[in-house]
């Protein structure tokens, strides 16, 4: 703890250089697949044997509606995902994956799962509930100054 008080902490740049990061070894694969990053989260955040309600994916997704319309296109356009009206609710479409959405499904899935493994492994499990919790804490400060306005 001396060395943080001795050192400019500034947590907001350590939570956006790491994010970059990430963001970008991300990016980084999913090109190698002729994706992006954020189509690989949409795939998987599609439920693969129901599909995905259109109007559940941006809050699951964290992103704005006018933003998800154009990913969604974009996926339907490359064959990736195909919509279906909801028969109590012709204005409501569902989200359903292609053969092929499913195959980049299950890479994305290999890749944050390969991710997620090798952390764990070099992250000692007593930091990584201390790295949780702290997390869930600026998660939930950031989120009520955001309430406040």
């Amino acid at each position: 703890m001396s060395k943080i008080k001795k050192e400019k902490f500034e947590i907001d740049l350590i939570l956006k250089s790491t994010w970059l990061a990430v963001s970008k070894m991300y990016a980084e694969m999913a090109s190698a697949y002729d994706s992006t990053a954020v189509q690989a989260l949409t795939l998987l955040k599609i439920d693969p044997k129901e599909g995905t309600r259109s109007t559940n994916l941006g809050p699951k997704m964290a992103i704005e509606p006018t933003s998800l319309t154009r990913i969604i296109k974009l996926l339907e356009d490359n064959g990736f995902i195909y919509k279906v009206k909801t028969e109590t609710d012709k204005r409501e479409v569902i989200i359903k994956l292609t053969e092929k959405g499913m195959k980049h499904r299950e890479i994305s899935k290999d890749v944050v799962v390969n991710f997620n493994h090798t952390i764990i492994e070099k992250v000692d499990p007593q930091k990584l509930e201390i790295f949780k919790e702290v997390m869930e804490t600026i998660l939930k400060t950031a989120n009520n100054i955001n309430n406040l306005k």
